[in-house]
């Protein structure tokens, strides 16, 4: 086995052994690289989305959310989008005005509703899901040598780390007044 760091390989679980990852260790810049470029062009896409149905993106990212299955309330998807529940009524209106999103009391709070999709937007994020799904598949089919489970394992990994990067940059006393 190679001592190179760039030639670590994701499915040799001893890969790492002797090597000391940082920030400035070439695999990782590279790694960090090809995310940062899969998180561009998911954003894109995602625009894409919206754009074809006439949402904005953060319209788009509450249809997603409500399509989840859980039926948020306004509150809960304010929070979710971090913006303000007045921001959350305005977008509702829109999104019901569509014919994609549709409001219900809330059984357990009569003060509350509800957020579920329409038939229209269950159909507009299925379609969605299709496309984005197809185009994981056309990725996952053009490197078959990679194992699905390593490959979302590394995923998830990095995704808890980058959680816990910034949980700690949220939890340290700000730098914007440090001198």
């Amino acid at each position: 086995m190679s001592s190179d760091p760039t030639s670590l390989a994701v499915s040799d679980p001893g890969a790492s052994d002797g090597v000391q990852l940082t920030g400035d260790t070439p695999v990782v810049r590279e790694v960090a690289h090809a995310m940062s470029d899969a998180d561009a062009a998911h954003r894109r896409l995602r625009s894409v989305f919206a754009s074809s149905v006439g949402l904005s993106p953060l319209e788009f990212n509450a249809l997603m959310r409500i399509g989840e299955g859980d039926e948020p309330t306004p509150k809960a998807l304010a929070a979710y989008l971090d913006i303000t529940t007045g921001a959350v009524t305005a977008m509702t209106d829109r999104l019901v005005g569509a014919g994609l999103v549709e409001r219900t009391p809330n059984p357990n709070d009569r003060r509350s509703l509800l957020l579920s999709l329409t038939v229209t937007g269950n159909r507009a994020r299925d379609t969605m899901y299709a496309q984005y799904y197809d185009a994981i598949a056309r990725a996952l089919q053009a490197a078959p040598e990679l194992e699905a489970g390593d490959i979302t394992a590394l995923l998830e990994r990095t995704a808890e780390a980058i959680t816990e990067t910034a949980d700690a940059i949220e939890e340290a006393p700000s730098i914007r007044g440090a001198r």
